[in-house]
Protein backbone atom coordinates (compact mmCIF):
# COMPACT_ATOMS: atom_id res chain seq x y z
CA UNK A 1 0.00 0.00 0.00
CA UNK A 2 1.18 3.50 -0.71
CA UNK A 3 0.82 4.86 2.85
CA UNK A 4 2.82 2.11 4.39
CA UNK A 5 5.87 2.32 1.82
CA UNK A 6 5.16 6.13 3.11
CA UNK A 7 6.13 5.17 6.22
CA UNK A 8 8.86 2.82 5.29
CA UNK A 9 10.68 4.90 3.12
CA UNK A 10 10.66 8.19 5.93
CA UNK A 11 12.05 5.55 8.22
CA UNK A 12 14.34 4.69 5.87
CA UNK A 13 15.36 8.13 4.88
CA UNK A 14 15.70 9.52 8.50
CA UNK A 15 17.79 6.82 9.33
CA UNK A 16 20.39 7.40 6.58
CA UNK A 17 20.31 10.53 7.38
CA UNK A 18 21.55 10.27 10.66
CA UNK A 19 24.50 7.48 9.29
CA UNK A 20 25.60 10.20 6.76
CA UNK A 21 25.21 12.93 9.64
CA UNK A 22 27.71 10.76 11.72
CA UNK A 23 30.20 10.15 9.10
CA UNK A 24 31.03 13.77 8.37
CA UNK A 25 31.02 14.30 12.05
CA UNK A 26 33.69 11.46 12.61
CA UNK A 27 35.89 13.15 9.94
CA UNK A 28 34.75 16.79 10.65
CA UNK A 29 34.68 16.49 14.44
CA UNK A 30 38.24 15.30 14.98
CA UNK A 31 39.79 18.20 14.67
CA UNK A 32 37.47 19.54 17.32
CA UNK A 33 37.69 16.38 19.29
CA UNK A 34 38.74 18.10 23.24
CA UNK A 35 37.46 17.15 26.78
CA UNK A 36 36.61 21.28 25.90
CA UNK A 37 34.85 21.22 23.01
CA UNK A 38 32.07 18.98 23.91
CA UNK A 39 29.52 21.86 23.02
CA UNK A 40 30.37 22.53 19.38
CA UNK A 41 30.66 18.47 18.77
CA UNK A 42 27.02 18.25 20.14
CA UNK A 43 26.21 21.39 18.30
CA UNK A 44 27.74 19.98 14.68
CA UNK A 45 26.31 16.40 15.31
CA UNK A 46 22.85 17.41 15.92
CA UNK A 47 23.25 20.58 13.07
CA UNK A 48 24.16 17.52 10.69
CA UNK A 49 21.20 15.21 11.34
CA UNK A 50 18.72 18.34 11.76
CA UNK A 51 19.95 19.76 8.24
CA UNK A 52 20.27 16.51 6.61
CA UNK A 53 16.96 15.55 7.65
CA UNK A 54 15.03 18.53 5.88
CA UNK A 55 16.28 17.37 2.47
CA UNK A 56 15.86 13.85 3.05
CA UNK A 57 12.72 13.78 4.38
CA UNK A 58 11.05 16.36 1.58
CA UNK A 59 11.91 13.91 -0.94
CA UNK A 60 10.13 11.26 -0.10
CA UNK A 61 7.02 13.50 1.08
CA UNK A 62 7.27 15.29 -2.08
CA UNK A 63 7.01 12.12 -3.87
CA UNK A 64 4.32 10.96 -2.24
CA UNK A 65 1.81 13.76 -2.88
CA UNK A 66 2.83 13.74 -6.79
CA UNK A 67 4.61 16.83 -6.68
CA UNK A 68 8.36 17.91 -8.04
CA UNK A 69 11.30 18.55 -5.74
CA UNK A 70 11.72 22.41 -4.79
CA UNK A 71 14.28 23.88 -3.94
CA UNK A 72 13.02 26.80 -2.54
CA UNK A 73 11.48 25.31 0.23
CA UNK A 74 14.42 24.14 1.71
CA UNK A 75 15.84 27.00 2.86
CA UNK A 76 12.78 27.78 5.77
CA UNK A 77 13.28 24.13 6.43
CA UNK A 78 17.08 24.06 6.82
CA UNK A 79 17.49 27.25 9.15
CA UNK A 80 14.55 25.53 11.26
CA UNK A 81 16.53 22.40 11.51
CA UNK A 82 19.60 24.56 12.53
CA UNK A 83 17.60 26.31 15.12
CA UNK A 84 16.02 23.30 17.00
CA UNK A 85 19.55 21.96 17.04
CA UNK A 86 21.15 24.99 18.54
CA UNK A 87 18.09 24.50 21.55
CA UNK A 88 18.98 20.86 21.68
CA UNK A 89 22.72 21.73 22.02
CA UNK A 90 21.80 23.76 25.11
CA UNK A 91 20.13 21.11 26.62
CA UNK A 92 22.79 18.85 26.49
CA UNK A 93 25.00 21.39 28.04
CA UNK A 94 22.99 21.85 30.80
CA UNK A 95 22.73 18.17 31.51
CA UNK A 96 26.29 18.21 30.70
CA UNK A 97 27.00 20.22 33.49
CA UNK A 98 24.37 19.42 36.16
CA UNK A 99 23.66 15.64 35.65
CA UNK A 100 26.17 14.02 34.10
CA UNK A 101 28.69 13.20 36.91
CA UNK A 102 26.17 12.23 39.58
CA UNK A 103 24.54 10.04 37.37
CA UNK A 104 25.84 9.45 33.85
CA UNK A 105 23.53 6.79 33.18
CA UNK A 106 20.58 9.55 33.61
CA UNK A 107 22.62 11.46 31.38
CA UNK A 108 22.92 9.24 28.35
CA UNK A 109 19.15 8.47 28.53
CA UNK A 110 17.88 12.10 28.92
CA UNK A 111 20.18 13.72 26.51
CA UNK A 112 19.67 11.37 23.75
CA UNK A 113 15.52 11.24 24.49
CA UNK A 114 15.16 15.22 24.72
CA UNK A 115 17.83 16.18 22.08
CA UNK A 116 15.95 14.04 19.44
CA UNK A 117 12.52 14.92 20.75
CA UNK A 118 13.74 18.36 20.24
CA UNK A 119 15.01 18.04 16.51
CA UNK A 120 11.88 16.07 15.47
CA UNK A 121 9.65 19.26 17.08
CA UNK A 122 11.61 21.46 15.40
CA UNK A 123 11.88 19.37 11.83
CA UNK A 124 7.88 18.37 12.66
CA UNK A 125 7.13 22.24 12.40
CA UNK A 126 8.17 22.72 8.97
CA UNK A 127 4.47 21.22 8.07
CA UNK A 128 2.96 23.74 10.91
CA UNK A 129 0.41 25.38 8.02
CA UNK A 130 -0.24 21.99 6.06
CA UNK A 131 -0.35 19.48 8.41
CA UNK A 132 -0.27 20.28 12.44
CA UNK A 133 -0.09 16.69 13.48
CA UNK A 134 2.91 15.97 12.09
CA UNK A 135 4.32 18.09 14.79
CA UNK A 136 3.56 15.78 17.38
CA UNK A 137 4.41 12.69 15.29
CA UNK A 138 7.65 13.89 14.55
CA UNK A 139 7.83 14.99 18.28
CA UNK A 140 7.35 11.34 19.47
CA UNK A 141 9.25 9.96 16.75
CA UNK A 142 12.24 11.55 17.89
CA UNK A 143 12.01 11.07 21.43
CA UNK A 144 11.25 7.71 21.27
CA UNK A 145 14.07 6.74 18.51
CA UNK A 146 16.19 9.02 20.79
CA UNK A 147 15.64 6.96 24.09
CA UNK A 148 16.72 3.75 22.15
CA UNK A 149 19.74 5.65 20.87
CA UNK A 150 20.03 6.53 24.62
CA UNK A 151 19.41 3.01 25.47
CA UNK A 152 21.65 1.27 23.30
CA UNK A 153 24.10 3.81 24.36
CA UNK A 154 23.98 2.87 28.04
CA UNK A 155 24.37 -0.53 27.35
CA UNK A 156 26.80 -1.13 24.96
CA UNK A 157 28.83 2.50 24.62
CA UNK A 158 32.04 1.76 26.57
CA UNK A 159 32.36 -1.15 24.10
CA UNK A 160 31.82 0.26 21.24
CA UNK A 161 31.01 4.39 21.44
CA UNK A 162 31.49 5.34 17.71
CA UNK A 163 29.48 2.09 16.52
CA UNK A 164 26.45 2.87 19.24
CA UNK A 165 26.94 6.26 18.16
CA UNK A 166 26.17 5.82 14.63
CA UNK A 167 23.27 3.43 15.61
CA UNK A 168 21.64 5.84 17.81
CA UNK A 169 22.00 8.76 15.66
CA UNK A 170 20.25 6.07 12.67
CA UNK A 171 17.44 5.02 15.09
CA UNK A 172 16.71 9.14 15.73
CA UNK A 173 16.53 9.59 12.24
CA UNK A 174 14.70 6.49 11.82
CA UNK A 175 12.12 7.68 14.41
CA UNK A 176 11.07 11.11 13.07
CA UNK A 177 11.02 9.82 9.40
CA UNK A 178 8.75 7.36 10.79
CA UNK A 179 6.85 9.98 12.71
CA UNK A 180 6.60 12.59 9.77
CA UNK A 181 5.58 9.27 7.25
CA UNK A 182 2.79 8.26 9.70
CA UNK A 183 0.94 11.38 9.78
CA UNK A 184 -0.94 11.77 6.71
CA UNK A 185 -2.15 8.04 7.22
CA UNK A 186 -3.95 8.98 11.03
CA UNK A 187 -5.46 12.35 9.86
CA UNK A 188 -6.88 11.45 6.16
CA UNK A 189 -10.66 11.41 6.46
CA UNK A 190 -10.62 9.93 2.89
CA UNK A 191 -8.70 9.25 -0.03
CA UNK A 192 -8.15 9.15 -3.85
CA UNK A 193 -6.87 6.32 -5.33
CA UNK A 194 -4.95 6.28 -9.09
CA UNK A 195 -6.78 3.64 -10.93
CA UNK A 196 -5.84 3.73 -14.59
CA UNK A 197 -5.02 6.58 -16.93
CA UNK A 198 -5.16 6.45 -20.73
CA UNK A 199 -1.95 9.00 -20.80
CA UNK A 200 1.36 7.08 -21.26
CA UNK A 201 3.34 9.52 -18.49
CA UNK A 202 0.28 9.76 -15.72
CA UNK A 203 0.28 5.72 -16.46
CA UNK A 204 3.89 4.96 -16.07
CA UNK A 205 4.17 7.61 -12.70
CA UNK A 206 1.10 6.08 -10.51
CA UNK A 207 0.43 2.81 -12.50
CA UNK A 208 2.28 0.39 -10.17
CA UNK A 209 2.21 2.62 -7.48
CA UNK A 210 -1.22 1.17 -6.23
CA UNK A 211 -1.34 5.76 -5.49
CA UNK A 212 -3.02 7.10 -3.04
CA UNK A 213 -3.49 10.89 -2.25
CA UNK A 214 -5.19 11.53 1.53
CA UNK A 215 -7.87 13.97 1.72
CA UNK A 216 -8.84 16.04 5.26
CA UNK A 217 -12.07 17.94 6.71
CA UNK A 218 -11.95 21.60 5.96
CA UNK A 219 -9.02 21.36 3.35
CA UNK A 220 -9.04 22.08 -0.55
CA UNK A 221 -7.43 20.36 -3.09
CA UNK A 222 -6.48 21.03 -7.22
CA UNK A 223 -6.59 18.21 -9.42
CA UNK A 224 -5.01 19.10 -12.79
CA UNK A 225 -1.65 18.97 -14.83
CA UNK A 226 0.53 21.68 -13.22
CA UNK A 227 2.23 20.61 -10.24
CA UNK A 228 2.85 23.41 -7.54
CA UNK A 229 6.52 23.72 -8.25
CA UNK A 230 5.37 25.18 -11.90
CA UNK A 231 3.38 27.50 -10.59
CA UNK A 232 4.52 31.10 -11.20
CA UNK A 233 2.27 32.83 -8.13
CA UNK A 234 0.80 32.03 -5.09
CA UNK A 235 -2.09 33.57 -6.38
CA UNK A 236 -2.59 31.35 -9.23
CA UNK A 237 -0.58 27.71 -7.27
CA UNK A 238 -0.80 24.52 -8.92
CA UNK A 239 -2.38 21.18 -8.62
CA UNK A 240 -1.95 19.56 -5.05
CA UNK A 241 -3.22 16.32 -6.64
CA UNK A 242 -0.47 16.47 -10.02
CA UNK A 243 -1.65 14.37 -12.46
CA UNK A 244 0.16 14.44 -15.62
CA UNK A 245 -2.78 13.52 -18.03
CA UNK A 246 -2.50 16.23 -21.22
CA UNK A 247 -6.32 15.69 -21.66
CA UNK A 248 -6.42 18.03 -17.96
CA UNK A 249 -6.31 21.40 -17.55
CA UNK A 250 -3.74 22.91 -15.29
CA UNK A 251 -6.19 23.28 -12.70
CA UNK A 252 -8.67 20.94 -13.50
CA UNK A 253 -11.15 20.06 -10.53
CA UNK A 254 -11.40 21.01 -6.73
CA UNK A 255 -11.59 18.58 -3.94
CA UNK A 256 -13.45 20.14 -1.03
CA UNK A 257 -15.10 19.00 1.98
CA UNK A 258 -18.43 20.83 3.75
CA UNK A 259 -20.37 19.60 6.71
CA UNK A 260 -18.33 16.15 7.21
CA UNK A 261 -18.89 15.50 3.67
CA UNK A 262 -16.41 15.35 0.17
CA UNK A 263 -17.73 17.07 -3.07
CA UNK A 264 -16.01 17.32 -6.17
CA UNK A 265 -16.11 20.46 -8.75
CA UNK A 266 -14.73 21.98 -12.08
CA UNK A 267 -12.12 24.20 -10.93
CA UNK A 268 -13.44 27.82 -13.15
CA UNK A 269 -10.60 27.56 -15.62
CA UNK A 270 -12.28 24.29 -16.42
CA UNK A 271 -15.51 25.90 -16.05
CA UNK A 272 -18.48 27.20 -18.55
CA UNK A 273 -19.79 25.73 -21.81
CA UNK A 274 -16.31 25.43 -23.34
CA UNK A 275 -14.31 23.80 -20.32
CA UNK A 276 -17.50 21.47 -20.14
CA UNK A 277 -16.71 20.74 -23.55
CA UNK A 278 -13.06 20.19 -23.82
CA UNK A 279 -12.16 19.22 -20.49
CA UNK A 280 -13.83 15.62 -19.16
CA UNK A 281 -15.17 15.51 -15.17
CA UNK A 282 -17.24 12.65 -14.65
CA UNK A 283 -18.45 10.85 -11.49
CA UNK A 284 -20.38 7.81 -11.65
CA UNK A 285 -20.05 8.09 -15.55
CA UNK A 286 -22.20 11.78 -15.49
CA UNK A 287 -20.56 15.09 -16.53
CA UNK A 288 -20.08 17.26 -13.63
CA UNK A 289 -21.02 20.71 -14.39
CA UNK A 290 -20.66 22.35 -11.11
CA UNK A 291 -20.20 20.51 -8.48
CA UNK A 292 -20.94 16.52 -7.07
CA UNK A 293 -21.10 15.19 -3.75
CA UNK A 294 -18.67 12.16 -3.31
CA UNK A 295 -19.69 8.66 -1.87
CA UNK A 296 -18.11 5.61 -1.17
CA UNK A 297 -16.33 4.28 -3.91
CA UNK A 298 -17.27 6.64 -6.48
CA UNK A 299 -15.35 6.61 -9.71
CA UNK A 300 -14.46 9.56 -11.24
CA UNK A 301 -12.71 10.33 -14.65
CA UNK A 302 -10.65 13.65 -15.00
CA UNK A 303 -8.87 13.82 -18.54
CA UNK A 304 -8.35 10.32 -19.36
CA UNK A 305 -7.87 9.20 -16.15
CA UNK A 306 -9.84 7.48 -13.92
CA UNK A 307 -9.71 7.83 -9.73
CA UNK A 308 -11.70 6.20 -7.21
CA UNK A 309 -12.94 7.96 -3.88
CA UNK A 310 -12.72 6.06 -0.81
CA UNK A 311 -13.30 7.09 2.83
CA UNK A 312 -11.01 6.66 5.58
CA UNK A 313 -11.65 3.22 6.91
CA UNK A 314 -11.93 1.92 3.49
CA UNK A 315 -8.47 3.73 2.36
CA UNK A 316 -7.02 1.70 5.51
CA UNK A 317 -7.69 -1.47 4.52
Amino acid sequence: MDFLRLIYFSSLSGALAGLVAWGIQAVVGAAIQTSAAGWAADTLLLGLVAVLLIPFLLVQLDRFSGRSFRWRTIGLGVLIAISSALIAAVVLWFLRANVSAESPVLYRLAGWALAASILGLGIGSRWLTTNKLRILHTYTGGLAGGLLGGLLFVGFGSHQPELCQAAGLMLTGAGIGFGAGLAPLLIRDGAVQFISSADARAQSKYGRANKYWELQHEETYVVGNLATSQSETRFQPGAEIFIPDASMAARHAVLFSKEGRFYIARHPDAGGPAGIAKYVLRVRGKTVTTSQELTEADDILIGRTALRFTTRKQGEQ
